[in-house]
């Protein structure tokens, strides 16, 4: 055999076994984990001054304010858990603010665990959950909360933070302003 060719199959029997290698991780982040969440509270304030409280802006300039931990399981699918929120108008006025709770986990992406300088536990990802908003004013809507954590292997153009869809009143707050997350794998 040549060394072009030796040097040929040797570059395809490595991308076969890193393939092969990748799915078998793929299929184990399927399998059943628990994670602790933290949305711009608890030692994420120590980490950067701008970290909590998580902000996401929605078209017309307004931003909500979210805080909030809970625990998410992926296998059954499941989120408990909840927090304050704070919605402002461009000007930065406050319209109001109350309480939300985690009623069920959408989707998650683990993204991975771990890296230079963070503990093992420490993991990325994206979490959709179907929360539960209580305003002070005592009005009340179910809305989508996206929370993304920048920790492992994330997809381009990804960003740190919350995004949230208020279902009954259209408010779509889709642009993540600050603020760090992070999932604790239990």
């Amino acid at each position: 055999m040549n060394t072009k060719r030796y040097l040929r199959v040797a570059a395809f029997v490595a991308v076969l076994v890193l393939l092969v290698a990748s799915i078998g991780n793929a299929f184990a982040d399927s399998g059943s984990a628990t994670y602790d969440y933290l949305i711009g509270t608890g030692i994420l304030c120590g980490l950067d001054p701008t970290a909590c409280p998580a902000i996401a802006m929605a078209d017309n300039g307004d931003t909500i304010e979210i805080t909030g931990a809970g625990t998410l399981s992926i296998h059954p699918k499941s989120a408990t858990g909840g927090g304050a929120f704070v919605h402002k108008d461009a000007a930065g006025n406050v319209l109001g603010g109350g309480t939300w709770a985690a009623q069920k986990l959408l989707s998650f992406i683990g993204y991975g665990c771990g890296g230079p300088g963070l503990p093992d536990d420490f993991c990325g990802g994206r979490a959709t959950l179907q929360v539960h908003l209580v305003a002070t004013s005592g009005l009340e809507s179910n809305g989508i909360l996206q929370v993304d954590c920048l920790i492992g292997s994330f997809p381009a153009g990804a960003v740190e933070g919350i995004r949230l869809v208020i279902q009954a009143l259209d408010f779509n707050f889709n642009k993540e302003i600050s603020g760090l997350t992070l999932f604790i794998q239990q």
